[in-house]
């Protein structure tokens, strides 16, 4: 699907990945024919391909609004084939790009600018851009919703913050183009989403907000250990094998509990007040969250595993190691310590 949307000296052609519901932008000013893609997906790097070539655009840049958890970008691919330069918000910390930015910072896109907003909250490296009346808002601010909290360093007050302090402040009327839409919505407004917005809207407060973002227990995006990691090098030269994980039930864990050696390690990812309670044996508390500021310990191991209760925060601790560097093999459970208990396995308190 492509939609086209007529605008004064400048084509804005949406595209869409059906297996994602991820919105693919093309920003190309009509004179100079200079281009940027926005959120580009690698199984559509040859349909987006094909569209500059046919096109003729001199593509400058490949811009993502974030470490996308959902698919893997094709700005690599693309900066191969057209020489774009990859563009990403200094606070997502990718390497290997082309043009660090940050907020305030403008792109000139022949006659227009695109002008850089940090908003960050549903993960830390979010970032929006804005260029004559239309803002593409990542995944910061959907259509009548908004991007989830819980992983990749996101925090629901500062997406609550960011969203009402700088997008909403943006005219009523500013086109609001997101990275996803579930529905088959293709736009909204910033006057339309400060009105019906259900989570952001309608006067929400910031407790309201962070009530609603803490109690959602969404599932994890299916491709996350792939596209994480995948995305931190730009999707390309990407060794699937670097980052090896391996998903295991605390039966595994048992049987490799009871072989460890010692260059592997055991991880709990609970709380302080969890691991008291009761922990695997000989295995480590590192809280949920802290997992990055452990990263160069991690490395020396040739294998870690983590697990935490029902398999949530060990999950998400993968995707923050994997976004660390952390590249040896880690194996994380999707089941927890109260599977173990039931088992019957040891208990060190």
């Amino acid at each position: 699907m492509a939609i086209e949307i007529s605008h004064p000296d400048l084509l804005l052609r949406q595209l869409f990945d059906r297996d994602t519901f991820t919105y693919t932008y093309l920003l190309v000013d009509t004179e100079t024919q200079e281009g940027a893609i926005i959120d580009a997906v690698k199984e559509q790097f040859e349909r987006d391909l094909q569209i500059i070539k046919e096109l003729g655009i001199e593509l400058l840049y490949a811009i993502e609004t974030h470490a996308h958890a959902d698919h893997i970008t094709s700005a690599g691919m693309l900066r191969q084939n057209t020489g774009a330069k990859i563009v990403f918000g200094e606070a997502a910390e990718i390497k290997g790009i082309d043009l660090i930015v940050k907020d305030g910072d403008k792109l000139p896109l022949g006659r227009h600018s695109i002008e850089v907003i940090s908003t960050p909250g549903h993960t830390s490296g979010c970032t929006s851009y804005y260029i004559d009346g239309i803002v593409f808002t990542g995944d910061a601010l959907l259509i009548r919703g908004c991007g989830r909290t819980d992983f990749q360093q996101g925090d629901p007050k500062t997406l609550y913050d960011n969203v009402t302090g700088k997008l909403f402040t943006l005219p009523d009327e500013t086109l609001v183009y997101p990275a996803h839409d579930y529905k088959g919505r293709t736009s909204s407004t910033i006057g339309e989403e400060k009105r019906w917005n259900p989570r952001l809207g309608g006067g929400q407060t910031a407790l309201e907000f962070i009530q609603t973002m803490n109690n959602l227990n969404l599932d994890m995006p299916k491709k996350i250990n792939e596209a994480v990691p995948a995305n931190v090098g730009v999707g390309v030269d990407y060794n699937p094998r670097q980052y090896v994980h391996e998903d295991f039930s605390m039966d595994d864990l048992h049987t490799a509990w009871r072989h460890l050696d010692d260059n592997e390690l055991i991880i709990d990812n609970r709380t302080p007040e969890e691991y008291a309670e009761g922990h695997v044996p000989g295995s480590v508390n590192l809280p949920f969250g802290e997992e990055a500021d452990h990263a160069d310990t991690l490395k020396k191991y040739t294998k870690a595993y983590i697990y935490c209760r029902s398999g949530r925060r060990a999950q998400t601790a993968l995707t923050n190691l994997s976004l660390a560097g952390v590249d040896n093999l880690v194996c994380v459970s999707h089941t927890g310590m109260p599977n173990w208990i039931a088992a019957g396995y040891p208990v060190e308190q």
